[in-house]
Formats: structure tokens, C-alpha cells, sequence
């Protein structure tokens, strides 16, 4: 039997997947030996996720997680995927994700014991050579060769400048920024400045460039240089194309990508997600045209992975009481 305090012990590893922007939509409500977990409409990206793809694949990150946690306490879950129903009726404000039941079993889990240490690196990694172990994937091509990753750096960097061009995505992507000491929810959600490797004075100025100055600074040509990731994109000793099949829940597919990360993580690697790659409908098209990706499947996500020796940044994440509805 799983009591109200081991729930919300496993809700807070849970938390601990990755979610676009880390708004952490995620929100479970107990009932019996199971819960439900609804997506918080509120937290929608509407300019930069409109379909809300990304958000989906949030929750089923953070779904697979808990089935991860729980699985530590030795039980065995059954889950039910509801995105596709739509539901936004049962819990109001919420699109309805998934439905999870569990009892006392065999697991036979281990990935789970990695959650702690999953972390998104926003910077170079090291150059020292990673050992793979024979590591691969069924749903994932893994790019080792500095020419293709030269291609997708520079690939990368030309959308996510014509997307940071949209002042939707760039207010949206303002309002999730953590930059100041100061920030009510600093320690709670958003980008904060020690997860971007900002020091705060910095983190002012990325503001007045992404809001009021930008049109400025692309008038003057200076906007490339703020949104390049060419340089991290090049230091990946691994560039993960992540597939899954067309028509699939994004739940779903959360789910596959939380232990694909978990599984470089395992191998000591932390990663960071090129949105851009994903998100671009043309460079997506290119990447699976390049790579051999068949019309059948759907480029998810494109992922670096790389060692580094830095120590990871505090996590910024809600308290229960705000994830339980």
C-alpha cells in the first residue's frame, strides 16, 4: 500500500524529468492505488508549443518517471494513456493525461536510481571520449561524426534565430526567465539564471535583448551570436536523433524519451535538447531526409549528449502542494 507521503515522496522524483521551459504542467491527483495525471492549461506555451505537442511529451516524461519511483518501492503500475481523448472537462483548466494504478510486485526497475543525477547542461561539454558500451536504440539515430554534428550546428542555430524572431515566442520564453536574485519563483519553475550558467547582472541584459532591444540588435546584425549553440552542439560527443511513430500519444513518446536520457545519463552524459531541430517543421523534414528517417516515423526531439564536470544547478521545482489538484 502506497500512503498520501510515499505518493508525494514519488511525486517530487517525478518532478525531476524534463519539461519544455521547465513549466512542469504535470498534475496528479490520488485516488485509491492509483492516481490521475492531468497537463495544467495554464502553463501552455501557446506561441511556441500551439499544438501542444511539447507539452505532452512533458507530462509523459514526468509519467514515466513516476512509474520509475514507484517502481523503486516495488511496485508494478499499469497506465492508461488519455491524451488522446482530449479531456478537459474532468479537471477544469487541465487536459486530462493519463490514468496510473500500481500494486506490490516484482519491478525490476533500475533506471530509476538515475533520476537524481539527469540534469540539462546548457554550455560545452568536455572533449574526452565517452565509452557507449554498445548503446542504442530502436527510436533513436546516434550521430558520433563531427561532420554531421558541424551540419546540424549550423542548421540549428539558422531556426532557432527565425523562431526567437517571433515576438510571441520571445515574451513567452521572457516570462519563464528566472534571471534575478530576486524572483518570487526562482526556486520554483521557469529558466533561472545558474541553469542558464548566467550570473544574474547578465541575465538583465539577456532580458532588455530579447524584449525592447532586439529589434535593434537585429537591425545591427548582433542577434546570431545571442541565440547560437553551434559552439555546445559541436562539443557533443553524441547527437540523438529521437524518432517515434507518426500518429503516437506525445505521452507516449515522453515516455521513451525520459529513459533515453536516462539511459546517457547512466552512461555519464547530461544533455541538452536542440527545440530549434524539433520544432522547425523544414529542418525537420531535412534531418529525416539526411538521416533515413521514414515517413512512417516523426522526428520527436533532437538531444546532445556529452560529459562535463560540472556540478549540475539547483533544480528549480514546485512543492506538492502545487502539482496535486
Amino acid at each position: 500500500m502506497i500512503g498520501p507521503a510515499e505518493f508525494a515522496a514519488c511525486v517530487g522524483r517525478a518532478a525531476l524529468a524534463p519539461t519544455v521551459h521547465n513549466t512542469q504542467p504535470a498534475r496528479w491527483r490520488l485516488d485509491g492505488q492509483g492516481a490521475w495525471l492531468a497537463a495544467d492549461l495554464g502553463v501552455a506555451l501557446t506561441a511556441a508549443d500551439p499544438e501542444g505537442r511539447d507539452m505532452g511529451l512533458s507530462c509523459g516524461a514526468v509519467l514515466e518517471a513516476m512509474v520509475l519511483a514507484l517502481a523503486d518501492l516495488g511496485q508494478v503500475t499499469s497506465v492508461a494513456d488519455l491524451w488522446p481523448q482530449d479531456d478537459r472537462r474532468t479537471i477544469p483548466g487541465h487536459r486530462m493525461v493519463a490514468r496510473i494504478d500500481w500494486q506490490q510486485g516484482e519491478a525490476g526497475e533500475t533506471l530509476g536510481r538515475h533520476l537524481e543525477s539527469r540534469f540539462t547542461h546548457r554550455g560545452l561539454f568536455d572533449a574526452k571520449p565517452v565509452a557507449l558500451f554498445g548503446w542504442g536504440r530502436a527510436d533513436a539515430i546516434l550521430l558520433t561524426d563531427a561532420p554531421a554534428r558541424e551540419w546540424l550546428a549550423q542548421a540549428q542555430d539558422q531556426a532557432g534565430l527565425a523562431a526567437m524572431q517571433d515576438r510571441r515566442v520571445r515574451r513567452e520564453l521572457l516570462h519563464w526567465l528566472r534571471l534575478t536574485p530576486w524572483h518570487r519563483r526562482r526556486a520554483l519553475d521557469g529558466l533561472a539564471a545558474p541553469a542558464l550558467r548566467m550570473r544574474w547582472p547578465m541575465g538583465l541584459g539577456a532580458r532588455a535583448a530579447l524584449g525592447p532591444l532586439w529589434p535593434l540588435l537585429d537591425l545591427l546584425r548582433l542577434t546570431p551570436a545571442l541565440t547560437s549553440e553551434a559552439a555546445a552542439t559541436r562539443s557533443a560527443q553524441v547527437v540523438a536523433l529521437f524518432h517515434r511513430p507518426v500518429g503516437e500519444s506525445p505521452v507516449t513518446s515522453g515516455r521513451a524519451y525520459l529513459r533515453l536520457w536516462l539511459e546517457a545519463t547512466a552512461l555519464g552524459m547530461a544533455g541538452w535538447p536542440m527545440a530549434a531541430a524539433g520544432d522547425d517543421p523544414a529542418l525537420n523534414a531535412a534531418i529525416c531526409a539526411r538521416h533515413g528517417i521514414g515517413t512512417d516515423r516523426r522526428l520527436v526531439q533532437v538531444i546532445r549528449f556529452g560529459p562535463t564536470a560540472m556540478t549540475p544547478p539547483p533544480r528549480a521545482r514546485r512543492p506538492a502542494p502545487e502539482v496535486m489538484v
